[in-house]
């Protein structure tokens, strides 16, 4: 009978034991649940900050002035002054052509102006001659009309015979002055023939001095010689590109942007640069041209920015990235732009209080594609979701896994 109770007992005892280990595990799993009733997110917080909208555009390097070289006179080249690659200054002879034949053709054409003056100067002594001699016989004429007046008065008055009379008349008659004048105008005339070849046969002499000169070429402006085409010997003449010297103290940076980009950019504005050949990184500079209309070939517009290059470092045809703002805010409310949200019609964010998601709604501003702008909504610190936002619902439960 002892043995049963025994028994009893410990079977009671341990039917307590079972019944309040499966109580620990139900109540186990009932917080488990409980616990597990959440979603993870990651959060960051909205800052004040400057925001602006960047664009990263290739180019292509050239240099600020590029010159073709092309001979104005035609000939055997007789000397080469310069190497590819030399620095030269303005008027640094570049290369000679052969002057014998033009040199000729100066002389010839020196001696012409020489003829031409004394033709100039034989009109005119012939000219004056005739005006002298006009003069003079008008003179004369005047004098004896006034004789005839009073040799016609002594002739009424019986003084004078009728032959004086008449030889008076004859002595006043002004026939021959007009053949004088004749002479005049003639002379004239000759003196303005020979003043137009004196001044052609000047024009000829300096288009033969400006041949000669052209036989040397020398470099319009400062620069390096960056093609070089003819050498001793060879013919040149004018079409053909002798040499190229190009300014490398300056380079631009050349980009073409879209319509809805040039309107955005000014002359003047800040931007950065970069030369990946030369230099890591960016460096500023600023927009020294737009062009005013597009090209009609790709409908863009050009842009140059531009760059001092005393080093010589940077060279044409090198490829360049510009880094342009096209739109900025500043002190603005700054979020990430994934965390906003379209929900029927409105643009909402949620950010989490006391572990739970609250649904804002929001009007925003610039966007980068990376950040946003707030214009109202939410206010500067707010925890904003920006992984999860897509699984929550306003009052839904959260935990942050990540962020602030």
């Amino acid at each position: 009978m002892r043995k049963r109770i025994v028994s009893l007992v410990l079977i009671v005892v341990m039917l307590m034991v079972i019944f309040v280990g499966c109580s620990d595990k139900t109540n186990e799993l009932d917080e488990t649940q409980e616990t597990e009733n959440y979603t993870p997110v990651e959060v960051d917080n909205a800052e004040i900050s400057n925001i602006e909208n960047v664009v990263n555009i290739n180019g292509k390097v050239a240099a600020k002035e590029e010159v073709s070289i092309i001979p104005k006179a035609m000939g055997t080249v007789t000397k080469v002054n310069v190497d590819l690659g030399d620095n030269v200054e303005v008027g640094t002879v570049l290369f000679n052509i052969e002057q014998q034949d033009i040199a000729l053709t100066v002389d010839q054409a020196s001696n012409g102006v020489d003829l031409a003056q004394k033709s100039v100067a034989q009109a005119e002594n012939g000219l004056e001659t005739a005006r002298t001699n006009y003069e003079l016989n008008k003179e004369k004429i005047e004098n004896a009309q006034l004789n005839l007046e009073r040799t016609r008065a002594l002739y009424e008055e019986g003084a004078v015979s009728k032959a004086q009379l008449e030889q008076a008349e004859l002595s006043a008659s002004d026939k021959n002055l007009d053949v004088l004048l004749a002479q005049v105008t003639q002379a004239e005339i000759g003196y303005q023939q020979s003043l137009n070849q004196l001044k052609q046969a000047q024009i000829s002499y300096e288009q033969a001095v400006n041949g000669l000169n052209n036989t040397v070429v020398e470099a319009p402006m400062k620069g390096v010689v960056s093609s070089l085409n003819v050498k001793q010997g060879q013919i040149v003449g004018s079409g053909q590109v002798a040499a190229t010297i190009v300014d490398m103290d300056t380079v631009y940076v050349q980009i073409s942007v879209v319509e809805n980009v040039v309107n955005k950019i000014k002359e003047g504005q800040e931007a950065e640069i970069s030369v990946p050949a030369v230099f890591d990184g960016y460096i500023k500079s600023t927009i020294g041209y737009i062009s005013p209309t597009a090209d009609p070939m790709n409908k863009l517009y050009t842009v140059r920015l531009y760059l001092d290059n005393k080093e010589y470092g940077i060279r044409p045809g090198m490829t360049g990235s510009v880094k342009l703002s096209l739109d900025s805010v500043d002190e603005a409310i700054v979020i990430k732009s994934d965390a906003v949200l379209d929900k029927d019609g409105k643009k909402i964010v949620y950010i989490v209080e006391n572990d739970m998601a609250v649904e804002k709604e929001v009007e925003t501003g610039l966007d980068t594609g990376e950040l946003i702008e707030i214009i109202s909504g939410i206010n500067q610190g707010d925890s904003v979701i920006i992984e999860g936002q897509h699984y929550v619902s306003d009052g839904a439960r959260v935990k942050v896994v990540r962020g602030e």
